[in-house]
């Protein structure tokens, strides 16, 4: 049977049952730790000062976002505030923005591990797309200091 006939007939069996539907595979992404364990590695997902450039995404998924953002807003004032000549606000830049960041968030949010033996899994599902959540992840770990290897595994 080539090909073309095998598609062909499994089309014609999921339009008989009706549910016909090509699937495509998913890949998680699976961080081992070389000379450390996977609490190591919680513990570096869990600590804000480790995620640099990310820090701020991490107000995107707080539960407080309003709360948060308002408070930014408070302490540095609005863009039409920040470009008035009687400006009192400290100097909005990136580095300040993720300090003041980092006192509203006791636990980063933006990635969600799953421990299994000395692994620790990132399901595809759970998590932002494969590329982000691997950059986000050495970004981290190289924070930490955490040796790794990241795989990709079959969901």
């Amino acid at each position: 049977m080539n090909k073309y006939s095998l598609v062909k007939l499994m089309e014609q069996e999921g339009e008989e049952e009706g549910n016909f539907s090509i699937g495509k595979a998913t890949y998680n992404l699976v961080v081992t730790p070389k000379n450390s364990t996977s609490e190591d590695i919680l513990n570096a997902l869990n600590n804000i000062d480790n995620y640099g450039v990310y820090a701020s995404n991490i107000r995107n998924t707080a539960t407080n976002k309003a709360a948060i953002n308002k408070a930014i807003e408070k302490h540095f004032g609005t863009p039409v505030q920040r470009r008035s000549k009687t400006n009192t606000f400290p100097a909005y830049t990136k580095d300040a923005l993720d300090a003041f960041i980092k006192q509203f968030t006791s636990k980063p949010q933006l990635l969600k591990p799953t421990v299994e033996g000395n692994t620790v899994i990132f399901y595809q599902k759970d998590n932002p797309t494969k590329d982000l959540t691997k950059k986000i992840l050495q970004v981290v770990l190289n924070n930490a200091g955490i040796e790794y290897k990241i795989s990709e595994k079959e969901s």
